[in-house]
């Protein structure tokens, strides 16, 4: 785990937060058939990104936000998407893996799942879609 800083606003000041965060990659594919897509939906929770963030957020537990490296339609499958998330957890990567493989849907599958630095972001360091 890296040591980093944050700036957050607290009562309209700026103040710098220090936190012991891991960032997970995760390699995924699904069938996207039966979803709304990737992306987090305001009017439903069918989507892969909900999926993966119910799921992680009871298997790390604490709630999380997972970053993609791409979005897809509703329909649309992912033979490798990659995607990040930062928590808290002292998990083990293996754990974590096995949890996920236990829990989430049928058509959501995790090929792997790693330590990265802390700087590695899905979307931003995607070199092909």
């Amino acid at each position: 785990m890296e040591t980093f800083c944050s700036l957050q606003t607290v009562n309209g000041k700026q103040e710098r937060k220090w936190s012991n965060m891991r960032n997970l990659r995760l390699d995924l594919c699904y069938d996207g058939t039966r979803y709304k897509g990737w992306q987090r939906l305001a009017t439903t929770d069918n989507t892969i990104q909900c999926k993966l963030e119910t799921t992680l957020g009871r298997i790390l537990g604490e709630e999380i936000e997972i970053i993609g490296s791409g979005r897809t339609d509703a329909g649309t499958h992912a033979a490798c998407q990659v995607a990040n998330v930062h928590c808290n957890s002292t998990l083990s990567c293996e754990e974590v893996l096995r949890q996920l493989r236990q829990y989430l849907p049928e058509d959501i599958g995790v090929y792997s799942c790693r330590n990265v630095s802390e700087r590695f972001h899905a979307r931003l360091k995607e070199k092909t879609k």
